[in-house]
């Protein structure tokens, strides 16, 4: 198999694009995207933060920024190290063992971080200030992020991105419509709806509330989309894909809801129910009988995903500190309205980051997903070259099986500082003109394992599938950008196992 690689003009462009931004500061003024100010000593060895004032909510209730604090108004802080010592905070939020911080300074860091990563604020800057003798004030200045949103949609009919960028075709581009408010009531409410079309079709709405109840420890979402697919990779032969191009190929329709647990600030736990309905087309079909179970053309069902999750990242979306460990289990067909599908999957995913300098940082992350029966129909397998679990260079690769291990790792390098630039004439409660960006040059190596047992080693079996039950790994050196409202963009040249190279683009974070 020949590697791919982005198309020349692409890289160009992008190349460009990253150029432009670097040097954005020659026009632009600069400011953070807040910070931590406290006082250059304290007269006692403990403190009592007895008031809290906020400022810069214009919509988001005072309440909602007040529960993400790692301590209760009142509580006593310590004003210098405490070494050896194992200790929480509030809730047994967080444990810190060894530490070299004193505790109002830690504490008041990540309060900070905890509301960054609430989504609804650019910056926040927390000030500690002396009311009198051992009494503290904290202020909070918050700016808000634009909750209200309506943009327009651009999907493609591919596999991935690279595949569609290898060859692209603006017949294979569905465009539509999303719309969002983030925020409502200031409450952190969520309300969307999406629709596109061309030759795949989508419709969805949902509506999230973060939490209720009395002690807010709860949430709950809700969600119906109906969705038409024209591009399905129906199988593979020597670990390429078999695709499929034609309208209506699989049509789905799906409802569910979702409740969310948060005993304390940093352990969630996920319950999720949701009805499937999905049937495919007689042409998908003929191709591959074994595509949905028991070589059936449409199944029904209700599937249970339940997750524990302990979660320390400094940024949900790109963090460079923390944890972030889950334990999971998904059982697709419960015997409630039919027994069309019964698989259970069960797995892990842990991620860990850490600071080695000021401006070098490790990442690294494993995940492994299993089940309890190896005869998994193609649509349900798990699939190493999807949104979420894949490695680095397989892009162009079919690896699906019915379990799955894998390794991502990296090394980063800071180029750009996180940094909020906005033009020098721009009012400074602007929410547009803020332009959020840093830069990370990465070193980062990839293994993972998918298990087959359907696959066959036999090259005139259509089953045959080489890269299934085998080691693959792979390395190479990467570039993100992170910018505004979350937005992360990856460039990265990779190396495989298999001899292939190339240059690929990614949307997400890698780790």
């Amino acid at each position: 198999m020949k590697p791919k690689n982005l198309c020349p003009a692409f890289i160009r462009s992008a190349l460009l694009f990253i150029l432009v931004l670097s040097f954005h500061g020659l026009l632009f003024g600069q400011n953070k995207d807040g910070e931590l100010i406290l006082p250059d000593s304290f007269d006692h060895r403990y403190i009592f933060i007895t008031n809290v004032e906020i400022t810069g909510n214009e919509k988001t209730l005072d309440r909602i920024i007040i529960r993400e604090l790692d301590f209760h108004v009142g509580d006593s802080l310590a004003t210098f190290i405490l070494k050896q010592q194992l200790f929480a905070g509030r809730n047994n939020k967080r444990i810190y063992l060894n530490d070299t911080t004193i505790e109002v300074t830690k504490r008041l860091k990540y309060s900070r971080e905890n509301l960054i990563n609430t989504d609804l604020f650019l910056s926040v800057t927390l000030i500690l200030e002396q009311i009198h003798d051992k009494f503290y004030k904290l202020k909070i200045d918050v700016k808000e992020r634009w909750y209200f949103w309506v943009f327009p949609v651009v999907t493609i009919d591919a596999p991935n991105i690279n595949e569609w960028l290898d060859e692209p075709d603006k017949d294979q581009l569905n465009k539509g419509v999303f719309a969002a408010h983030t925020n409502l009531w200031g409450r952190g409410h969520s309300l969307w709806t999406v629709a596109y079309g061309g030759s795949s079709q989508r419709f969805g709405l949902g509506y999230s509330i973060p939490w209720i109840g009395k002690g807010e420890k709860v949430g709950f979402k809700t969600a119906a989309i109906y969705s038409s697919d024209a591009v399905v990779e129906y199988g593979s032969y020597d670990n390429e894909r078999m695709m499929l191009f034609d309208k209506n190929s699989v049509n789905s329709f799906a409802f569910g809801s979702e409740f969310s647990i948060r005993p304390n600030l940093y352990n969630y736990s996920h319950v999720k129910l949701v009805m499937v309905y999905k049937s495919i087309s007689d042409s998908l079909f003929q191709l591959n009988p074994t595509f949905l179970p028991d070589s059936a053309q449409s199944v029904i069902n209700a599937d249970l995903y339940i997750d524990y999750l302990y979660d320390s990242r400094n940024n949900k979306s790109y963090p460079l500190k923390g944890q972030y460990l889950k334990g999971f289990v998904n059982k697709k067909g419960l015997g409630i309205i039919s027994y069309d599908v019964d698989y259970f999957f069960y797995g892990i995913d842990f991620h860990f980051y850490q600071t080695i300098s000021k401006k070098f940082y490790v990442a690294e992350m494993v995940k492994a997903v299993t089940s309890s029966s190896g005869d998994v129909a193609y649509h349900y397998m798990q699939n190493l070259t999807s949104k979420e679990d894949f490695l680095r260079g397989y892009d162009h690769y079919a690896l699906r099986g019915e379990s799955m291990l894998y390794f991502r790792g990296n090394v980063k390098y800071e180029l750009v500082k996180p940094t909020i630039k906005r033009p020098k004439w721009a009012k400074p409660e602007s929410k547009f003109l803020n332009i959020q960006y840093a830069l990370y040059l990465n070193l980062f190596s990839d293994v993972g394992y998918v298990k087959n047992s359907t696959v066959s080693d036999n090259p005139d079996d259509i089953n045959y599938n080489p890269l299934n039950n085998k080691s693959l790994y792979s390395w190479g050196l990467g570039l993100d950008l992170v910018s505004y409202y979350n937005l992360v963009i990856r460039f990265e040249y990779a190396f495989t196992s298999e001899g292939t190279h190339g240059l690929f683009f990614g949307l997400k974070a890698p780790i």
